[in-house]
């Protein structure tokens, strides 16, 4: 990711105890759109925050005004204290932007594997088969009989299927983004 012009960077603050609707998992343009949105530069935010003129309970993003893109938690320069946490976030971002989709959907070659035991016909696996804004939800395999259902948070989730899963969705934006481009023309 290319890092963002400081002088597009707003933070958009929102209350959380007002029904308005916004959540961690809204898009830009439902934040943006919100009337209870107040943005502020990074340095106005700071004062703000410090002089208590901000509600108590509110969602704060990080977002560039120029490419209307949540920068909530991304990696910037390199430095990320919680790079798991950054990449939930981006997982989930992108989901609530394009909405949820599935193993199929994006023809991938091999869904991610959660858990699998044995081998040949004996084997059982548990794959990642759909993408949600707020979980996964995997089906349970032997051989090609499907044995059940799970869902899952993407905080349940191990670190190595995070990494893959931010792999697929990356993508996913990518190939939206491309789509997109090619309908504008």
């Amino acid at each position: 990711m290319k890092n963002p012009d400081i002088k597009n960077l707003r933070v958009a603050v929102v209350p959380t105890e007002t029904g308005n609707g916004i959540t961690q998992s809204s898009t830009v343009e439902e934040i943006l759109n919100c009337d209870e949105t107040q943005l502020y530069a990074l340095t106005d935010y700071f004062k703000a925050q410090n002089d208590e003129e901000l509600d108590l309970l509110h969602w704060s993003f990080l977002i560039d005004i120029e490419t209307k893109e949540d920068l909530t938690g991304c990696n910037i320069n390199g430095i990320h204290q919680n790079n798991r946490e950054a990449k939930i976030s981006k997982i989930k971002s992108i989901i609530a932007n394009w909405g949820a989709t599935t193993a199929s959907e994006l023809e991938l070659e091999s869904s991610p594997c959660l858990n699998s035991i044995g081998n040949g016909k004996v084997n059982v696996s548990e794959l990642v088969e759909e993408f949600y804004a707020d979980r996964v939800e995997t089906i349970t395999y032997q051989d090609e009989l499907d044995l059940g259902y799970n869902s899952y948070t993407y905080e349940e989730l191990p670190d190595d299927i995070i990494d893959e899963i931010y792999d697929i969705i990356v993508r996913y934006d990518v190939d939206m983004n491309k789509t997109m481009d090619r309908c504008e023309d």
